[in-house]
Order: structure tokens, then C-alpha cells, then sequence
């Protein structure tokens, strides 16, 4: 028999983890000395300490260890343990190989423009938002600000002001033509409007109560003005770090401005996205980097 330090020593654990594993009841020494209180292994307890060893470094909890070893546990628990553990670990290495590209895509941007650049990508969790819109065919840029100044001059007094959240503007269409836009125009509103409340502006224009999806994973950007670069850059971004774009993009003003004022325009656009890989299935170390 060994003493603990001893034990120590030849398993390459320490004594105070020793101690810890004694009072869970994982490894219990094999005497105790009644009088001195010291902890007597022996080697034939180096199978089941490095049982627990291993199955610790599999990111097992020590309480599921000690289940497992005293036969509390089945095997389809067992797997289903390490399933799981798999499954985390795998959600891990995808993130931070995701974070790499993002870091590699920000490198580039430097190599090439010699500069950090003036947007940067967000992916936010948005939630479901009840939204108070109409629904219009736009032509051209100018009829849309003049929809949206119309709406922002008339709906406070109809609604009222404290009811009004941001200003959103949703984009229908399956593709992009400036002279055909199909938006949803409108604010986001909160339960002081209730579900049916409509509101008629005039022969053609009537606003509606409806729900915005909530969405896991929204890239977001924020947009200066009339610069239209910044649709690149999320682009651009999506790619470059495995995501995909789908369903209806949406710009949600931040800082509104008249159109004779458009420089001041502030808003942040904002696109669902999904991962191109699903959880789990875990790309090999360098194949996202190119």
C-alpha cells in the first residue's frame, strides 16, 4: 500500500484531488489509519482512477461519474451522456472556427484596403415584434422616403406617440429592382394597439396590425446616409464567416431624416441568416480558412 503522497506521485494526480474524489466517494483509500487519519492506496486502484480520469476529461461531471461507477447508470444513459457532450463540443470548435474566419475576413479587409473599414457586422437574436405597417409598391428610392415621411408625420397623432417604437421598413420582394420594391412600411408598436386596429389614410393607404418573426440569428449593420456600400460589406460578411441569407431583410430606422436631409439618415439593416453547417456537423480544422 501506498501512502496518499505516495500515490500521488506514481497515479501523477494530486493529493488534494485525491482528497476531493475520497469525500465524494469516488476513490475511497483502501485503509484509513484510525489514529493518524492517513489515507493508504493501493495499485490496484490505478484502473479505476484513471477511469475516472478519462472519463472526467471527456467532460463527464464527477456526479455522473460516480453514478456511472457504482452501475447506477445504464449504457443508454451513458451514451446519451456523451452524445450530448459530443454535441457541445463539436458547437465549440464550429463557433470558434467561425470566430477564426471572422478574424481571417478582418485581416483581409486590412491587406486590401489598408484599413479596418467603416462597417462592421453584428449577429443579434431579435425577438418577435408586433408591427403596424402598410404595404406598398415603391418605384423609386424618393417615393419610398416620401411614404416613410408621410407615415412619420401622420401616425403619432393617430396613435399616439408613446405607442410608436422604431420605424421599420421590410423589404418583399424576391429580388432587387429599385423601380419595383414591394415594402412593408410602418412602426413597431407596443400593447397599447391592439391586434385589430386598422388605420385608413386614404383610398389606398391602409395600415394593419401584423407580427414580425422573431429570428435566432440576424446580421445586422448600420447604414450612414445614402451609402449603399454597406449591403456589400454584409454580403461580403455572411460569406466569408458560413452563413446563409434568407427571407425578408429589413431596415430599421435609428435616426430618421427628411428627404432634403438624407445624409443624416441613420438606420440599421437587418438580415435573417442560418449557418450554412448544421450544428454539429463540424468542418475539419483549416477548411474554413481556405
Amino acid at each position: 500500500m501506498y501512502l496518499i503522497g505516495e500515490f500521488s506521485k506514481i497515479a501523477h494526480v494530486s493529493s488534494r484531488q485525491l482528497r476531493h474524489y475520497d469525500q465524494l466517494g469516488l476513490l475511497k483509500p483502501v485503509y484509513t489509519d484510525p489514529t493518524t487519519g492517513y489515507r493508504y492506496y493501493s495499485a490496484k486502484q490505478l484502473p479505476q482512477l484513471n477511469r475516472i480520469l478519462a472519463l472526467k476529461e471527456m467532460g463527464l461531471s464527477l456526479e455522473q461519474i460516480k453514478r456511472l461507477l457504482a452501475d447506477n447508470i445504464s449504457l443508454d444513459e451513458l451514451r446519451g451522456m456523451l452524445a450530448m457532450k459530443k454535441a457541445q463540443i463539436e458547437q465549440m470548435v464550429y463557433e470558434e472556427l467561425a470566430r477564426i474566419r471572422s478574424i481571417e475576413s478582418r485581416i483581409e479587409q486590412i491587406d486590401v484596403e489598408g484599413q479596418m473599414g467603416d462597417y462592421d457586422v453584428v449577429v443579434k437574436s431579435v425577438p418577435s415584434q408586433r408591427y403596424l405597417s402598410m404595404r406598398e409598391v415603391c418605384h423609386s428610392p424618393e417615393m419610398t422616403v416620401q411614404f416613410a415621411a408621410r407615415l412619420y408625420q401622420t401616425l403619432p397623432s393617430q396613435v399616439g406617440q408613446g405607442a410608436l417604437g422604431a420605424f421599420v421598413m421590410v423589404l418583399y420582394s424576391e429580388e432587387f429592382d429599385p423601380t419595383h420594391l414591394d415594402l412593408g412600411l410602418g412602426f413597431v408598436v407596443g400593447d397599447e394597439v391592439d391586434d385589430d386596429f386598422a388605420l385608413t389614410l386614404d383610398a389606398e393607404t391602409r395600415l394593419t396590425v401584423s407580427t414580425l418573426p422573431a429570428t435566432q440569428e440576424m446580421l445586422t449593420i448600420t447604414r450612414f446616409g445614402v451609402n449603399q456600400n454597406c449591403y456589400n460589406v454584409l454580403a461580403m460578411w455572411a460569406e466569408a464567416n458560413g452563413y446563409r441569407l434568407y427571407g425578408q431583410m429589413r431596415e430599421v430606422v435609428l435616426q430618421f431624416a427628411p428627404p432634403d436631409s438624407l445624409d443624416d439618415l441613420v438606420m440599421e439593416i437587418q438580415y435573417p441568416a442560418e449557418r450554412v453547417l448544421p450544428t454539429g456537423d463540424v468542418p475539419p480544422f483549416g477548411a474554413l480558412g481556405g
